[in-house]
């Protein structure tokens, strides 16, 4: 039994301390690679971790017994990992302190570990030469610089940059510091860092003393040396572990904001796929079999963690593009203009809480906007889970004109403008998560703001548009309520009095020389005349207005074409399909009133210039109300055709205007040249 404890407790050794090494050498890399290279923090984190990545080889090499104990190469070792620890420790130190949020200690701190990091580097390469390993290993003592210069050293070094982390700071300092959420995972990685240099202590002072001259040692000795080895080790595994959090997720070293979202996630896989690795790698090196399965088998679970590492990308990618899915999808402007909805800012408020809660996972927001973009005169911004006590964030100015400007440690803001200059700005509090925004994250906040804006702008305009159409629409109700009541009141009661007067007349001379021929004339087309105008009187009342309401858009234009445009062509057309009729009855009267109004004006259009110059043309007149994609009406004509050059005196602003219209409603307008002549106006609305 005690055989396999040893073998675990040596294979465990192994495993903890290639662990540190992948994990170092990482986390240094991404560091230097993805920071800031003008900051000290970045130089000094980025360096330190790869020196450490550089001690746990060395060390791996050791404790795996690579190395010939009686070559050169072991002194090699030896002598980097010693110049390695006494240098990694100071790095750490200095990039801590640089989080501390007291610049003043800072300074004095950095005076002493400076000196005292010289002071090491001298003392044991110089003043007191460190033994080579054999002399080491065969020593009767431990070394006097290595236990009583060493140790204290690495106390300094550990437990200043607590203590410092620990402080207690100002409220007001607590607030302005940009990582003071990072400063937690710090404190932890701080907490082991001193824990491991405790069990370094112990280590050196009671257990190594026992173990030296090594021809001396025991097996429990032994034992107990790995197994330290194997504590010490995992102590700073779990210091870099708690590091490595505040870095990816806080932004500590690197001093500046990440590029995509998910790297704290990647942190973990890689966390994962090391602990899983290490074990592995160790389990083959000690396994009795053949080196080329050790290699197939680590390549194999390079692959997998390969294989692993991109869908995990993918899925991240994928479900963050679900949580912009709202900015990509309708936004129902159409509905909302047609049901005529006095809330015009609700899809924008939805999308922005969609943007805050489910993209950004905000803890609250705030979109201030000009008031040329719409909204109410007293309320011009879209909150979400705005508080009263951040209201004077939005008197704070911006640092820079066009990019995001940090407010405080827990807001950001990002000016939106346009041609005509600033029109209004994006405020985002903290994560909830207590994570940092990365670069995508901002980018994405700021593109969606601009989007929300545009919206409501061009909601606004339609609207306005929309207004404009309702009252022109509401003018020619009017003008014909006036032109019946004129017919009704006014010309028909001159008709009938003129033709008393006629009668009179005919009356009176009927014992003269009187041209009765002449006066019947006058008599009939007076009467005549009389007719008609009272026949439109009563056609009026049951007008255009009515019909579309009661019957629909298929009955309306077909009472335009029989009473309104009676004598405009030779012969009409009328085809209808029975399902485009019943799906015209479902839409909502406004949107009737726009597409009956635009076939009207085509209609008009083809009557009027159908014939050119010719008035003796004959004039047929298509009209066909057809279902499809979406509700269908060909109006055409077998004419002259559409002229190159505009007739002298008209605009041609009337299909233009009835276009503008449709679009509005989602609808669409196209004039076409027939294949035989003619002309031909498609009116398409409704798509589904």
């Amino acid at each position: 039994m005690s055989h396999w404890i040893d073998v675990a407790i040596y294979i465990g050794a192994q495993a903890v301390s290639l662990f540190n090494t992948v994990l170092l050498l990482w986390l240094g890399l991404t560091v230097l690679l993805t920071g800031d290279r003008r900051k000290e923090a970045t130089i000094a984190g980025g360096v330190g971790l790869l020196l450490g990545a550089l001690f746990f080889m060395g060390h791996t090499l050791l404790i795996a017994h690579v190395v010939d104990f009686f070559g050169r190469g072991v002194n090699t070792v030896w002598r980097v990992m010693w110049f390695v620890a006494v240098v990694a420790p100071y790095f750490w130190g200095l990039a801590i302190f640089y989080y501390s949020g007291d610049p003043a200690a800072g300074r004095w701190v950095r005076r002493i570990l400076t000196a005292a990091m010289f002071f090491m580097v001298i003392a044991l390469f110089l003043v007191f030469p460190l033994p080579t390993f054999i002399d080491f290993v065969l020593a009767p003592a431990l070394a006097p610089a290595i236990a009583w210069l060493y140790v204290p050293y690495l106390f300094l070094c550990f437990v200043l940059p607590l203590i410092a982390l620990r402080r207690p700071r100002a409220r007001e300092t607590l607030q302005r510091d940009p990582f003071r959420r990072a400063r937690p995972w710090l404190v932890a990685a701080a907490m082991m860092f001193t824990l491991a240099m405790v069990a370094f202590a112990y280590t050196a002072y009671n257990i190594v003393p026992r173990a030296i001259p090594v021809y001396t040692m025991s097996e429990n000795e032994l034992r107990e040396l790995y197994f330290a080895d194997e504590v010490v080790a995992g102590f700073i595994s779990l210091a870099i572990i708690f590091l490595g959090r505040a870095v990816l997720s806080n932004s500590v070293l690197t001093e500046r904001l990440q590029a995509g979202p998910g790297l704290f996630a990647r942190w973990r896989n890689v966390v994962g796929v090391a602990v899983v690795g290490s074990l592995f790698v160790a389990l083959l090196y000690n396994a009795n079999i053949r080196p080329i399965y050790s290699v197939l088998l680590t390549v194999i679970l390079a692959v997998m963690a390969y294989a692993l590492f991109n869908w995990r990308q993918y899925v991240e990618h994928e479900e963050f593009m679900q949580r912009l899915n709202p900015f990509v999808t309708s936004l129902h402007l159409h509905e909302r203009l047609l049901t005529n909805d006095a809330d015009n800012e609700q899809e924008s408020r939805e999308l922005f809480t969609a943007l805050c809660r489910d993209a950004l996972r905000a803890d609250h927001a705030c979109l201030l906007f000009d008031g040329s973009i719409g909204g109410r005169r007293d309320r011009q911004r879209i909150d979400y889970q705005w508080q009263p006590e951040h209201e004077a964030l939005l008197q704070l100015p911006l640092t820079s004109p066009i990019a995001w400007s940090r407010l405080d440690v827990d807001h950001w803001a990002y000016p939106l403008s346009d041609s005509r200059g600033a029109i209004g700005r994006l405020i985002l509090g903290h994560k909830l998560d207590g994570d940092e925004y990365d670069v995508q994250e901002l980018q994405v906040a700021s593109a969606c703001a601009e989007r929300i804006l545009d919206a409501l702008a061009g909601e606004q305009l339609a609207r306005v548009a929309v207004s404009l159409l309702r009252q022109r629409i509401s003018q020619v109700q009017v003008m014909s309520a006036q032109h019946k009541r004129i017919l009704h009141d006014e010309v028909l009661p001159q008709i009938h009095l003129a033709l008393l007067k006629v009668e009179a007349l005919r009356a009176a001379g009927q014992d003269g020389n009187w041209p009765y021929d002449k006066l019947d004339e006058a008599t009939t087309a007076l009467t005549q005349a009389h007719r008609r105008v009272s026949g439109l009187v009563r056609e009026m009342s049951n007008a255009v207005p009515t019909r579309l309401e009661n019957e629909g858009l298929a009955a309306a234009l077909q009472s335009a074409l029989d009473h309104d445009f009676r004598d405009s062509f030779d012969r009409v057309d009328w085809q209808i399909d029975p399902v485009a009729v019943e799906r015209a009855k479902r839409l909502p009267l406004f949107a009737s009133e726009v597409i009956f109004f635009a076939a009207q004006e085509a209609i008009r259009n083809a009557a009027k210039h159908g014939r050119g110059g010719e008035a003796q043309r004959k004039l047929h007149l298509d009209v066909a109300l057809q279902n499809g994609a979406g509700l269908k009406i060909v109006i055409g004509d077998d004419g002259v055709g559409r002229r190159l050059e505009p007739v002298e005196g008209e605009s041609g602003s009337g299909l233009r205007f009835h276009g503008a219209m449709l679009a509005v409603i989602g609808g669409t307008l196209s004039v076409e040249d027939r294949s035989g002549g003619g002309t031909q106006v498609v009116i398409q609305a409704g798509s589904e």
